[in-house]
């Protein structure tokens, strides 16, 4: 079941005013509805007036003016794909009722795909599982605030509308520790796009406020991994990226401070060969802002 409160926000909530009040809700109907979307706590008669005469005018407008689900980057959906979407939004909605949930990743806008993601928002812990091909993601209240939540829902189908801002803030240093991790995964032959992944979004991000969509971080990462030296590409990627997102004199201070660090070897032993690689990146660095 489709909530509408799920569209709202603060600011239609206070534009449309005028033709709620008093013709819809009252004006005490219509303060606990604001305080709700502020996710105030409410008192338990607020509680018992959302519940039993708020919530049920809300649904009665969704059935009413037969409100759909939010699309977001709808020009990269498969046509196909919306039906099943909304399909598949409609039977977990009765298992987890009144709760946000988005259908995002390869399934909307790939040929081929290996499981469809569900991310539900929850204010209580719960672990992931999975339903066949439907993985079930649980995400944090706060979710919606983050650079992640951007990235998966700038490609997606929702049962809500988010107008969250992202309120995180990513320092040189952040940046710099997802590179040599990546460069460390790679040369030990491990496992590396998640972390690959990471390091993306995030340096895409701080060098120009560009948020991905999944697909547009999936072509990105397709090509490095494909290619045939990736530390290469990677270690050119992230010059060009720190060099345009951090003001120069601390960008130099954390530079020669990662150099440092990489250069001190414990007693009796060598200089790692990874510890090689971020130097020479951090020094091309430093050479380009010098």
């Amino acid at each position: 079941m489709r909530n509408l409160e799920n569209y709202l926000t603060l600011e239609n909530l206070d534009n449309a005013k005028p033709y709620l009040v008093p013709h819809i809700f009252s004006q005490n109907y219509f303060n606990i509805l604001k305080a709700k979307l502020r996710e105030k706590k409410l008192s338990e008669n607020e509680r018992y007036y959302y519940n039993h005469f708020i919530k049920k005018k809300l649904q009665g407008m969704i059935e009413l003016f037969d409100i759909t689900y939010e699309i977001n980057g709808k020009e990269f959906i498969k046509k196909d794909r919306i039906k099943k979407a909304s399909s598949l939004l409609n039977n977990y909605s009765r298992k987890h009722k009144s709760m946000k949930m988005l259908i995002s990743g390869s399934f909307l806008y790939s040929n081929k795909y290996n499981d469809i993601d569900i991310f539900i928002i929850s204010k209580y812990s719960k672990e992931d599982y999975r339903d066949g091909k439907i993985h079930i993601n649980y995400l944090p209240a706060d979710v919606e605030k983050t650079l992640f939540f951007s990235l998966i829902s700038a490609i997606s189908i929702a049962n809500f509308k988010s107008d969250k801002e992202i309120e995180e803030e990513f320092k040189i240093g952040d940046i710099l520790h997802y590179y040599e991790l990546v460069i460390l995964l790679i040369m030990q032959k491990s496992y590396y796009l998640p972390e690959l992944r990471d390091l993306v979004t995030r340096a895409e991000y701080v060098s120009n406020k560009v948020i991905l969509n999944s697909m547009q971080l999936k072509k990105i990462t397709d090509d490095i991994i494909k290619s045939k030296n990736p530390i290469k590409i990677i270690n050119r990627y992230v010059i060009i990226k720190i060099i345009n997102s951090y003001n120069v004199s601390v960008l130099k201070r954390a530079l020669k401070q990662f150099i440092d660090k990489n250069s001190t070897a414990e007693k009796g032993q060598k200089i790692y060969e990874n510890w090689k690689i971020y130097n020479q990146t951090y020094k091309e660095a430093l050479e380009v802002v010098a």
